[in-house]
C-alpha cells in the first residue's frame, strides 16, 4: 500500500513552525513570570498602604504597575490559549475512521498530533535527506517528550543508552540499503499505518505519540530487540502508553473546571433542597456519593454489569438490585462507578443526581441492645429513604441479614425490608456472595422476587493491570517509592498463577499494597522491582517463585540421587518424576494442568507410596505437604460431595488444596474409586482446576498428582516368571486393565507418564533393610542408645521378608516382630539403658548389650 505522507503541506506542520517562534515558545514562561511579579507588587504596595509606610500617591503608582504586569500576564495567557486551542489543533475535515479505511487517499501527516508532528519533523532532519526510517522516528521521540520518558522510566529502560545505540545504527541502515534516497522508508510508512490503526481503535481524533510508540514496538526491529533483551513485550508498551494517556486526560479534565462534568462533581445546593432529610440514616450510614466526590476511583471493567444495574434501578417497579459475586471481584466498585456517573448526570434518569448511601448494620447492632429497638430503627431508616426521594440504599453482605435466626448481634431484616421493596421510591442495592445467595436469600423467595440479579465475575488480567497502574500512583504518594511497570505486571502474573482461589482485582491490589510496604521499609533505593514481588509471593504461598536459586537448582539437578536415598531400585519411576519436575520448574512449556501427573502401577510394597513421600520431602520440603486420599473410601457417587465439598462441609480434596496449593496429592488405590469420581479427575489432570461444592475455583497447577494402583499386578509377576522383556510389561499391563474395564484410555492418557514398578529382588530387600534399620537406629540414638546394624542381620531380615507378592511390607513386619519387639521389651525391663550399645543377633534375634 502506497502511503500519502507530506509533512510540509500539512496544517499541523505550520503549528510546529509557529511553535518555534519565541512568542509562542516562551508564552507559558512569561505568563508565570509576569503573574508572579504582579502578585509581588500588589502585596507589597497594599501592605505598605495599610500600615501607612507608603503614601497614597505611591500606592496609586504601585497599583498602576501591578495592572501593567497583570495585562502582560493576560496577554501571554491568551497567547498560550490561542496556540493550544487553535494552532496546535488545526481543524480536521474528516475523521480518523475514514482515514483508517482508505489511508492512501489522505495526507496522513495532517492527522498527527502536535507532539507527533514535532517528532516526525525532527526525524526528517536527523535522516539528512537520505530517507526517514522508523529508527529515525524512534530516536526523535526520545528527545524531551515527557510521555516517552514516562514510558521508558516505568519500563526500567535507559533512554540515554538507547539513544546512543540508535544513533550508532544510522550508518548501518544506510549501508544496508534499507533507506530510499529522500522520502520515507517502508519501515517508517508501516509504523505510521500501524499507529493509525491503534489511534482508530482507541477512539483518538489524531495520531498521538503514544500511538506511534505502540506501533514502533511492533514494527521497528531495534525496538523489538530492546524489548526482548529487557524481558518486555509489545503489549507492555501498549499498556504503558494507556497509563500515561489516562494520567494526561485526568490532568486536562481537572484544568477544565468550567466543564459541566467537573462542575457537577461539586454538587448543587438546589438539588439538595429538593430532597428530604435522612437524619437516622446519616447516623448509621456511609455516604458513598460524598466519598466519590473526594476521590474518583477509576472505572475499569464490569461495563456490562454497570449498565444492567442502571437499567434495573431505573425501572418503574422492582427497581432493586442484587449484586452477586465472590469477594474481591469488584462488587463494591460497581457501586462507586454508579455514584460517579450519578453525580455527573451521566447515568439513566432513575440513577442521576441520587445520593448513594451504605447502611452500616453492624454499627447499628453494636449500639442497639434489643431486637425490638433494632426493628424500630430500621423501619425509621427505610421510611426516611422513601421520604427523601433521592437516596439509593446500599446493604453489603446482604445474606447476613436475611434468613437468619435473630439473636445477640444477629438480625433478620426480611420482614421489615420486604414491605419497602415494592415501593418505587425505595431503591436498594444489595451485595452478596453466591454462597450467601444459595444458603440464605433463596430461602426467601418473596424477597428474591423483588430483586433484579446482577452477577459479577472477575475482571480480565489486562483490566486488572490497568487498575493497578492507577492504584500504583496512590501507593507511590503514600509510601514515597517508585513502582516500576514490570513489578505491576509481575503482581498480575503471579497472583493469577499462585492465588487462583482468590478473585481479581482484590488479590492483585492487596499484594501490590503489601509489596509497597515491604519496599518502603527494607529496600534502600525505594524502587519496586519484580524480584520484590516474587519475594513477598514466596512468603505468602510458600512456593518457590521467581528466578531459580542455586540451592533449588542443585535439588532439581540431583533429584534422582536424593530420592534414591529412600527408594531402592525403580530407576524408571524416579527418572520420570524428576524430569517432569525439571520441565515444570524451568517453565520451558506452557502447562494448563498440574506440574506433573503420574500413574504408578505395580505390586504392593514395591515403593510407590514411598516414592511419593520422598518427593514431598525433597521437593516440597516436607512430608506434611502431601495430601493423601485412600480412594477405596470413594466407591459411591454420594462420595463426590465428600471429595469436592458442599455448602455444609469442606471437601477432603478441594479444601486442603485451596489452603496449600503447593502440595503433592497421593491418590492411593485409585482403581477402587467409582468411575464417576474418576471423571472428576479428568478435568483436574487436563485443565488444572476444578469447581468445589461451593462454586469456588480450586487451582491444581502448583501440585503434583500421583495415583497408585496394584491392579493387574499378577500380569507383572507372570511376565517376569516367563522372563519376557521388561519393555513389553507396560503395554501388556495396560491392555489387561483396558480389557477388564479398570481404567478407560482417556483417563490413562491424561497422565504425564504411566510408570510400572517391578517386584523387588532379594538384593533390593537387603538395601531396603538397611534403610529401615537406619530409621530405627536414628530413633534409638534419640534415646541415648547406640544400635549396631550388621550385614548378617540385614541378610536375615531380607531372607525372612522376601515375598514377591507383598514386596517390602512383609519385611517391615519382620523388623517389627524380630527386632523392634525385642528392643521394646529390653527398654521396659530396664535391661537396655541410656548409654548402652546394643546389637541384635541374626540367628535367634537376641540382644548383645555393652
Amino acid at each position: 500500500m502506497m502511503l500519502y505522507f507530506d509533512l510540509k503541506t500539512a496544517p499541523i506542520a505550520i503549528a510546529v513552525r509557529w511553535g518555534k517562534v519565541p512568542l509562542f515558545r516562551f508564552a507559558r514562561l512569561f505568563k508565570g513570570l509576569f503573574f508572579a511579579v504582579f502578585l509581588f507588587v500588589t502585596v507589597i504596595f497594599l501592605a505598605g498602604f495599610f500600615i501607612e509606610v507608603i503614601s497614597r500617591e505611591a500606592a496609586k503608582n504601585g497599583a498602576g504597575i501591578a495592572l501593567i504586569f497583570l495585562s502582560f500576564t493576560l496577554t501571554f495567557w491568551l497567547t498560550e490559549r490561542f496556540f493550544k486551542k487553535k494552532l496546535k489543533k488545526p481543524r480536521l475535515l474528516t475523521t480518523l475512521k475514514q482515514v483508517a479505511e482508505e489511508p492512501e487517499r489522505y495526507n496522513l501527516a495532517a492527522f498527527l498530533s502536535f507532539e507527533a508532528a514535532k517528532a516526525a519533523s525532527r526525524a526528517v532532519k536527523i535522516a539528512k535527506g537520505r530517507g526517514v526510517s522508523s529508527t529515525h522516528l524512534f530516536y526523535a521521540l526520545l528527545g524531551d517528550n515527557p510521555e516517552v520518558l514516562f514510558v521508558f522510566s516505568r519500563a526500567l529502560l535507559d533512554s540515554k543508552k538507547i539513544k546512543k545505540m540508535l544513533k550508532s545504527s544510522f550508518a548501518d541502515l544506510t549501508v544496508s540499503g534499507v533507506k530510499k534516497e529522500g522520502g520515507y522508508t517502508e519501515s517508517f510508512e508501516n509504523t505510521l499505518l500501524g499507529a493509525l490503526q491503534i489511534a482508530h481503535k482507541k477512539g483518538h481524533s489524531r495520531i498521538t505519540v503514544g500511538d506511534i510508540m505502540a506501533s514502533l514496538a511492533r514494527k521497528d526491529l531495534l525496538f523489538k530487540k530492546i524489548l526482548i533483551d529487557q524481558k518486555l513485550k509489545i503489549v507492555d508498551i501498549e499498556n504503558l502508553t494507556w497509563w500515561i494517556e489516562t494520567i494526561h486526560d485526568r490532568i486536562e479534565k481537572s484544568k477544565q473546571f468550567w466543564e459541566y462534568g467537573s462542575l457537577m462533581q461539586g454538587g448543587t445546593v438546589a438539588k439538595e433542597w429538593t430532597a428530604g432529610y435522612a437524619i437516622t440514616l446519616d447516623r448509621f450510614g456511609h455516604d458513598i456519593t460524598r466519598m466519590v466526590k473526594k476521590r474518583r476511583p477509576p472505572m475499569v471493567g464490569h461495563g456490562k454489569e454497570i449498565l444492567q444495574a442502571e437499567r434495573i434501578l431505573s425501572r418503574q417497579e422492582t427497581n432493586n438490585v442484587l449484586i452477586v459475586g465472590e469477594p474481591g471481584t469488584g462488587r463494591k466498585n460497581i457501586v462507586y462507578t454508579l455514584a460517579q456517573k450519578s453525580i455527573a448526570g451521566e447515568s439513566l434518569p432513575g440513577v442521576n443526581y441520587k445520593r448513594i448511601v451504605e447502611l452500616d448494620i453492624r454499627s447499628l447492632l453494636a449500639q442497639i441492645s434489643t431486637a425490638e429497638e433494632v426493628e424500630v430503627l430500621l423501619d425509621t431508616i427505610f421510611s426516611e429513604v422513601v421520604a427523601a426521594g433521592n437516596i439509593i440504599l446500599v446493604i453489603d453482605e446482604f445474606h447476613n441479614y436475611v434468613g437468619k435466626a435473630t439473636g445477640l448481634g444477629i438480625v433478620d431484616i426480611s420482614g421489615i425490608i420486604g414491605a419497602y421493596l415494592n415501593i418505587p421510591q425505595f431503591q436498594l442495592i444489595a451485595i452478596t456472595t453466591y454462597d450467601g445467595l444459595h444458603r440464605n436469600i433463596e430461602k426467601n423467595p418473596s424477597i428474591l422476587a423483588l430483586l433484579g440479579k446482577v452477577e459479577v465475575s472477575e475482571i480480565s488480567l489486562r483490566e486488572t493491570l490497568l487498575l493497578l497502574e492507577d492504584f500504583a500512583l496512590v501507593l507511590e504518594q503514600k509510601h514515597k517509592i517508585f513502582i516500576s511497570y514490570p513489578a505491576i505486571r509481575e503482581v498480575v502474573t503471579l497472583t493469577d498463577s499462585y492465588l487462583a482461589s482468590l478473585s481479581f482485582p482484590r488479590k492483585a491490589l492487596d499484594v501490590l499494597d503489601e509489596v509497597a510496604v515491604y519496599v518502603s521499609s527494607t529496600v534502600q533505593d525505594r524502587v519496586m522491582l519484580p524480584k520484590h514481588v516474587a519475594e513477598i509471593m514466596t512468603e505468602k504461598t510458600e512456593i518457590p517463585i521467581g528466578e531459580i536459586e542455586a540451592k533449588e537448582k542443585e535439588t532439581l539437578l540431583n533429584l534422582e540421587n536424593l530420592i534414591h536415598q529412600r527408594i531402592i531400585n525403580q530407576k524408571e519411576a524416579v527418572k520420570e518424576v524428576s524430569t517432569a519436575l525439571r520441565r515444570a520448574r524451568s517453565a520451558i512449556t506452557v502447562r494448563k494442568g498440574p506440574m506433573g501427573t503420574f500413574l504408578f502401577l505395580g505390586p504392593t510394597g514395591v515403593g510407590k507410596t514411598e516414592t511419593a513421600k520422598a518427593l514431598a520431602q525433597f521437593y516440597f520440603r516436607s512430608e506434611k505437604r502431601m495430601i493423601r486420599l485412600d480412594m477405596s473410601e470413594f466407591q459411591d457417587t454420594k462420595d463426590i460431595a465428600r471429595l469436592i465439598g458442599s455448602p455444609a462441609e469442606p471437601g477432603l480434596l478441594t479444601t486442603p488444596v485451596r489452603e496449600n496449593p503447593f502440595s503433592l496429592i497421593l491418590l492411593d488405590e485409585i482403581e477402587k474409586a467409582h468411575p464417576n469420581i474418576l471423571n472428576i479427575f479428568l478435568q483436574v489432570l487436563d485443565e488444572g482446576h476444578i469447581t468445589d461444592g461451593r462454586g469456588r475455583k480450586v487451582d491444581f497447577r502448583n501440585t503434583i498428582i500421583i495415583a497408585t494402583s496394584n491392579a493387574g499386578y499378577k500380569v507383572i509377576l507372570d511376565v517376569l516368571r516367563r522372563k519376557v522383556s521388561w519393555g513389553d510389561v507396560k503395554q501388556k499391563l495396560l491392555n489387561y486393565l483396558f480389557d477388564k474395564g479398570t481404567f478407560r484410555p482417556e483417563f490413562i492418557n491424561r497422565f504425564d507418564a504411566v510408570v510400572v514398578f517391578g517386584p523387588l529382588s532379594k538384593e533390593n530387600l537387603f538395601d531396603i533393610a538397611e534403610l529401615m534399620l537406619q530409621k530405627l537406629k536414628k530413633n534409638m540414638k534419640e534415646k541415648g542408645i547406640e544400635f549396631v546394624i550388621t550385614d548378617s542381620l540385614k541378610a536375615k531380615i531380607a531372607e525372612l521378608g522376601y515375598n514377591p507378592v507383598f514386596g517390602a511390607r512383609a519385611m517391615r513386619r519382620v523388623i517389627q516382630d524380630k527386632v523392634e519387639n525385642v528392643l521394646a521389651a529390653a527398654l521396659l525391663s530396664d535391661k537396655l539403658k541410656r548409654g548402652d550399645r546394643v546389637e541384635v543377633k541374626s540367628g535367634d534375634f537376641t540382644l548383645t548389650i555393652t
